[in-house]
């Protein structure tokens, strides 16, 4: 739902821009010298020199896709938990092929639409992203209240703590996760709370994704006009912020979370390296975007153009997000967080009687399968 809402609202924002844009009669003045600064384009626009880097990042993140492709295709290694993360590897090796094309057309270079659309791209995944770590949150959090007489199935919500360990033979944690079972009381109070917390992080997480479509789908009107430049600083600075500040907080939770049985250090490392990744995209812009410009193609400190700007653009944002989505694509979600195709998607345990009915179907078709002797 989430991510419907930010495409909806994505391309209101983006078509109501370009409308605005084809009825203002033409102008140089953002291009050339002007004396109503703007906002400077975060990553600058891409000059000649910016052209291998460019194909080098769009590599990157496309190398990232068949890795997904392969999970998909491995039942043991299918999941869905992670959709924003293969969302943004597309994203970035089509944003990054423009950039490389852009860096060869000087025209192409000052197009207002096209740098308003990659400023909006390159805004969001790393809040995207973060929607992805709270989600594993979740299944580590819900998890831990899951005792003996859990019997979710294990495909809607993570694996059941009642679950034999014949039933799952390739997974590498069944052992543990049925030793410490036995020893956990059930608590499904406690794992409607955890749920209902997740579910208000993923709503501070969209309240930091709507400023940030509003702010840089606007990006091409405040080049001309002083109000809506201000208009987009402000936007994006509270986008920005919001962000940092749930990524902080989750990833406090993340570290009181190590004391819950059934999380590992494995969960707690893997979760912590991806949010450092997100907060260094989230500090960077905040240190980055109080600059403004006369001119897209300006050379001036501040312009995001410069030698230094573009390497300190490149590290700390678009290497930190490559990571971030490597980290949650390359290792194997779904064995690491012990939980199904879709994660914990459910608002509330199912009655009694629909888990025992799970329960009874897992068992017969691992039978069927050959898996329970």
């Amino acid at each position: 739902m989430a991510i419907l809402s930010v495409v909806v609202l994505f391309g209101l924002f983006v078509t109501s821009t370009f409308f605005q844009s084809s009825t203002r009669p033409p102008s140089l003045q953002w291009v050339m010298s002007s004396d109503n600064p703007f906002p400077s384009p975060v990553g600058g626009v891409p000059m000649t020199s910016d052209f291998w880097t460019s194909i080098l990042f769009s590599s990157l993140y496309f190398s990232l896709i068949p890795i997904f492709v392969v999970r998909l295709y491995n039942k043991h290694s299918r999941v869905i938990v992670s959709i924003n993360a293969i969302i943004t590897a597309i994203e970035r090796t089509i944003i990054f092929s423009l950039r490389a094309w852009q860096s060869c057309s000087p025209v192409e270079r000052i197009s207002p639409a096209l740098t308003t659309y990659l400023q909006v791209s390159i805004a969001l995944p790393y809040i995207s992203i973060a929607h992805d770590v709270v989600a594993l949150l979740r299944c580590m959090y819900v998890n831990s209240t899951k005792g003996q007489a859990s019997l979710i199935d294990p495909q809607d919500s993570p694996v059941a703590a009642s679950m034999s360990s014949s039933m799952h033979p390739l997974s590498p944690f069944h052992s543990a996760s049925l030793h410490l079972s036995d020893d956990i009381h059930d608590d499904p109070k406690k794992r409607g709370f955890y749920r209902w917390v997740t579910d208000m992080l993923n709503l501070g997480f969209l309240a930091a994704t709507i400023p940030g479509i509003i702010g840089n789908a606007h990006y091409r009107g405040g080049m001309d006009n002083e109000s809506t430049a201000n208009e987009v600083m402000i936007t994006r600075y509270i986008s920005s912020a919001i962000a940092l500040f749930l990524i902080l907080f989750v990833a406090a939770l993340v570290v009181r979370a190590r004391k819950l049985p059934k999380v590992e250090p494995v969960h707690v490392t893997l979760l912590l390296a991806i949010l450092a990744c997100n907060a260094s995209s989230a500090i960077f812009r905040l240190l980055f975007m109080y600059h403004r410009t006369t001119s897209l193609t300006s050379m001036a400190p501040g312009s995001g153009n410069t030698p230094l700007e573009k390497a300190t653009f490149y590290i700390f944002h678009m290497l930190s997000d490559w990571l971030a989505v490597a980290l949650l694509l390359v290792p194997n979600i779904r064995a690491i967080f012990k939980t199904g195709m879709w994660g914990d998607w459910r608002a509330i345990d199912p009655p009694p009687k629909e888990q025992e009915w799970a329960r009874k179907r897992k068992e017969a078709k691992a039978r069927r399968s050959g898996l329970i002797v």
